[in-house]
């Protein structure tokens, strides 16, 4: 078995519209991606959707696109309107598919709910640099600052991102020939514009988003004619993946209890994080922010503080035989080793292609930062310092950290229990994130997918 060469690809959607715009309100609301069937190996670290974005004003045309105008920086009047920085591009998708061509397209994993489930893995997996560097190198709208990103949407931006699913995270390899998948199919629902944008301005019910000149590309391992010629002949085998599934509940008491059902045979881990339903579809404010619980109080903007929380299966403590009781910690005292040791990776653009940003970065500026990115005095009285009190809260847990294999819950019922202190009159919103190993089978007659 020997591979011959890395091949580039790149591919349109099938379905283009004709005048090429992807928008919930300007143009068609589903991208659909077809990866063709070949005896290769898909990379899927290399799996990224190209293309441009707008964030409209009510009186953008494609022609004549008239953009926000974002802390002021063009000189035309401050226009504030932008994404979530910590989501981006991801804000857009409400619906991410992967399927299989083989035996009726076979759906392999269905993802919805896609903004809410990057705004907690991404400040999971990555910190403020790598915000600033590795993320924001491929989607303009993400960044460590809001400001940053939203000045960054203030003119059309090129973007070049990820698919975030579990199938693609989880394996550097899927073959799509006769004995895998049978070529893959991607569909995109896009989210509507309430839900994604931000913006308070008067013509706010009218302004909207679109995406432009799209693509995917992508790379395949090529093998010699006799390794090619054997995985062109059908025969049958299994490829394990991951996948994620989303559950929506809502809370209003202050002592509650969520009963879900998996129907997952390996599940890996659970997240969970919450959000004022008010604020879902609510283009005034953040739709994907990661606060606390919030009671009504100040327009939602009382915490609702989690006083414990226990998970279960079955009526039984599992994976913990305990109760988790919540307080506040403190910075005081605390070693910083930690983050300083993560920062020296990527905090210098000469030593380190993961960011964009170098150690001189600070030079002149007129406010000095801390490690955790909050700006903490400034140098000039005319400069004045904005703290941004952006909290990543979430609940989850690891239901197998062991062995890897997952716990059984196909007939077995979840439980999480919330103490709060939520006053019975302000409903939030739970959306609830599972991870879990999947089995795709291939055979002779086609392909299909156990959980």
């Amino acid at each position: 078995m020997t591979i011959i060469r890395v091949q580039k690809n790149e591919i349109l959607p099938i379905n283009a519209p004709s005048n090429a715009t992807y928008s919930f309100s300007g143009g068609a609301s589903l991208i659909q991606l077809l990866i063709p069937e070949s005896p290769t190996l898909l990379m899927t670290k290399s799996l990224k959707l190209n293309g441009s974005l707008r964030l409209n004003k009510s009186t953008s045309t494609f022609t004549t696109p008239v953009f926000p105008d974002n802390a002021n920086r063009k000189g035309t009047g401050l226009y504030t309107m932008r994404l979530n920085e910590r989501v981006g591009l991801n804000s857009l998708f409400q619906n991410i598919t992967i399927s299989g061509l083989g035996a009726g397209s076979q759906t392999l994993e269905n993802i919805r709910s896609v903004g809410r489930l990057v705004s907690i893995t991404n400040p999971l997996q990555y910190n403020q640099s790598e915000f600033d560097g590795t993320l924001q190198g491929k989607d303009p709208s993400i960044a460590s600052r809001e400001k940053v990103s939203g000045v960054d949407c203030n003119t059309e931006v090129f973007f070049s991102i990820p698919i975030e699913c579990g199938m693609f995270q989880g394996n550097d390899s899927i073959a799509i020939g006769r004995n895998g998948t049978r070529g893959l199919q991607i569909l995109i629902q896009l989210e509507n514009n309430a839900n994604a944008i931000i913006c308070s301005e008067a013509d706010k019910s009218d302004v909207f988003y679109s995406l432009t000149n799209l693509s995917l590309s992508y790379d395949t391992l090529v093998y010699d004619a006799a390794t090619t010629e054997i995985m062109s002949r059908p025969s049958s085998g299994q490829i394990a993946y991951n996948s994620w599934a989303h559950q929506f509940s809502v809370l209003n008491s202050n002592d509650t209890q969520l009963n879900l059902q998996f129907g997952t045979r390996n599940t890996l881990s659970v997240l969970s994080n919450t959000i004022p339903t008010v604020n879902i579809n609510n283009v005034e404010v953040d739709s994907y922010s990661t606060n606390n619980f919030r009671n009504s109080g100040n327009t939602y903007g009382d915490v609702a503080k989690l006083n414990k929380v226990t998970f279960g299966r079955n009526g039984s403590r599992v994976p913990y035989d305990f109760e988790f009781f919540t307080s506040t910690y403190s910075d005081d005292n605390r070693p910083r080793v930690e983050v300083i040791d993560a920062l020296k990776s990527v905090m210098d653009v000469r030593g380190s292609a993961r960011t964009l940003v170098s150690v001189n970065t600070e030079n002149q500026l007129k406010t000095r930062v801390n490690l955790d990115g909050t700006e903490m005095f400034s140098l000039n009285s005319a400069v004045s310092v904005e703290p941004e009190d952006k909290p990543v809260f979430a609940v989850g847990t690891s239901l197998d950290n062991i062995s890897n294999v997952g716990r059984d819950y196909s007939t077995a019922t979840y439980s999480v229990r919330f103490e709060t202190t939520l006053d019975g009159n302000s409903p939030n919103s739970v959306n609830t994130f599972t991870l879990s190993k999947n089995v795709l089978s291939y055979s002779p007659q086609g392909i299909s997918v156990s959980s």
